[in-house]
């Protein structure tokens, strides 16, 4: 099973994630469309066919928004599984601005590492 990007990385993108992907299935959704939750708001999701379940994206997220496969069989991580089921396929090769680490948070309860 792929990793999953959740919900502490809408608003927030670093995009450090992005940048250190093998595989190149980090994908920018600069608004969540109608629909979704926090809809309009920006988000990275990952492409859970191509996805290489590598982990190499996971120690760079500073919020911790990058589940791993044992994370996710609670039901938060297969809603997140399949958001980034539905939307990566749309989103392909779009790039994120990178975030600097240690920029704060955008939203209340997310914690920089």
């Amino acid at each position: 099973m792929p990793h999953v990007i959740s919900s502490k990385c809408v608003s927030e993108v670093y995009a450090a994630c992005q940048q250190v992907c093998p595989a190149d299935v980090m994908h920018f959704v600069a608004k969540n469309p109608p629909g979704y939750p926090l809809e309009g708001r920006p988000m990275m999701v990952i492409h859970q066919d191509d996805c290489i379940d590598c982990g190499a994206c996971k120690p760079e997220c500073p919020v911790d928004a990058i589940l791993a496969p044992d994370q996710q069989s609670d039901p938060d991580g297969v809603y997140w599984a399949q958001i980034n089921r539905n939307l990566a396929p749309a989103f392909v090769g779009q790039r994120a601005p990178v975030r600097p680490r240690n920029d704060p948070p955008r939203m209340p309860g997310n914690r920089l590492r």
